[in-house]
């Protein structure tokens, strides 16, 4: 088998907007631009877009996304909001030394915390392949010394395609509560479209 997955690809609305993560693109350049596009967006859904605030925003989760690298981003942006409401990433587990065969179980594993007790978990089956679907939500790190430690929303898809060794995975991540059984609704439908 491969580990060639420069066909991964997933369908989702014009709501997610895909982050640059590598090469040469400037992203106050792209920002600018990216924000622009989402106040005409807004604007046609009947909302006030700020494209300025827009941009900031933009840059910052594009910039954070890249730390982690992984395959593809995207933010997803709703009418009249000026900050990113999730994030998507995309990226894959290759086995190693340590893990020659990269199974749901070992994803499961890895992908878990007890933050808030036991995690949600959930073995699937996508177009993909078998998969292990993980709903649970995280304490981060604070941001100030004395600040409190904010809560991170997430659901996770590990999938095993039978044409490569590797393993896709797909998590999303948010912070507000109202957002959970809408969002884990449209996730759902993407993880459907993941294809390789």
């Amino acid at each position: 088998m491969t580990d060639d997955l420069s066909n991964l690809g997933l369908e989702c609305s014009e709501d997610w907007v895909p982050f640059p993560l590598s090469g040469t693109l400037d992203l106050d350049y792209w920002a600018t631009h990216q924000a622009k596009e989402l106040a005409e967006r807004y604007a046609r859904d009947g909302e006030k877009g700020n494209a300025r605030l827009l941009a900031r925003d933009l840059r910052r989760a594009a910039a954070d996304c890249r730390t982690r690298d992984p395959l593809g981003a995207f933010g997803w942006y709703i009418s009249g909001h000026h900050a990113v409401a999730a994030v998507l990433e995309l990226d894959a587990v290759h086995p190693d030394a340590t893990h020659p065969e990269v199974t749901l179980p070992l994803l499961t594993g890895a992908m878990s915390a007890r933050d808030f007790g036991e995690p949600d978990v959930r073995g699937t089956r996508l177009p993909l392949g078998d998969a292990v679907r993980i709903r649970q939500n995280l304490v981060e790190d604070r941001k100030r010394l004395l600040g409190p430690r904010p809560v991170i929303r997430t659901l996770f898809y590990g999938v095993r395609p039978a044409t490569t060794d590797a393993a896709v995975t797909l998590l999303v991540s948010w912070t507000e509560p109202v957002l959970d059984e809408p969002l884990e609704d449209i996730v759902d439908g993407i993880a459907h479209t993941l294809s390789l």
